[in-house]
């Protein structure tokens, strides 16, 4: 099926556990590609420094926070430590620009989102669910949504996630793509629909979660899938999306002034 708009697939992993380094040769294996968002300390377990700078060799590493805090339960002045020194922390450890953050369990509030822009990131990955969006830019600073968790969530979880956004595209979309209850073939639904319209697929999750549900299996068929479709679609990094769309923002700005 040829593609009437241009499709995205992308991948991003959270957590920096180290069994992360089986996503990355699934990766490697289909031509894909992925963002690794590592904190510097999570209680379930982190790669060592040197294991991160090897990682960012072949994939791009975002921000996790230093120690996986969620930002909603800390004060103002801890949140804007955790953002900012998160970014020159990887920076430091892997010699690369980090112009990605993701809040971890995706908690933050509008205030967190300026404390990431003073930071100097320019895209925020959200855990928005169903969303086959391009990033939304206000100000400089990306917010970038995520289609697909590797997890098998109940329909609940699916519409919460779209009543607390209320998004009626993002509920629509489980509701004739995603109520099967079999995360995969949701994952597939979304890819094919995306090469149809156009749009984003971003598949996310985490290494440990996959280890602890049984989900490897489940996991490389869709990454199997996304490689054997990516002649009809562009795998990026996130930060790469978001350069992509804000590049192609600022021309249809030019191209109007």
């Amino acid at each position: 099926m040829a593609a009437t708009k241009t499709a995205i697939f992308t991948t991003s992993w959270d957590d920096g556990n180290p069994l992360d380094f089986r996503i990355a040769e699934m990766l490697a294996r289909y031509g894909l590609r992925g963002t690794f968002y590592i904190p510097r300390h999570i209680d379930s377990g982190v790669m060592s420094e040197n294991e991160m700078a090897k990682l960012s060799e072949s994939f791009e590493i975002g921000a996790h926070t230093l120690n996986h805090v969620f930002l909603t339960t800390t004060d103002d002045t801890n949140a804007s430590i955790e953002i900012k020194v998160s970014k020159t922390w990887v920076q430091d450890v892997t010699g690369k620009p980090c112009t990605m953050f993701c809040p971890p369990a995706g908690k933050h509030t509008a205030r967190h989102l300026q404390f990431a822009r003073d930071a100097g990131y320019r895209g925020v990955r959200t855990v928005e669910l169903m969303s086959l969006a391009r990033p939304r830019c206000v100000n400089g600073l990306c917010i970038m949504p995520t289609t697909m968790q590797s997890h098998p969530h109940g329909a609940a979880t699916y519409l919460r996630n779209a009543l607390k956004r209320t998004s009626v595209s993002n509920a629509w979309n489980y509701l004739t793509r995603g109520s099967s209850g079999d995360w995969t073939k949701s994952a597939e639904s979304m890819m094919r629909r995306a090469i149809q319209v156009g749009g984003v697929f971003h598949l996310w999750g985490h290494s440990w979660e996959i280890e602890r549900f049984d989900q490897w299996k489940n996991v490389e068929h869709v990454l199997r899938l996304m490689g054997e479709l990516s002649s009809e679609a562009t795998s990026l990094t996130n930060g790469d999306v978001v350069a992509r769309h804000t590049s192609a923002r600022k021309r249809a700005t030019a191209s109007v002034a």
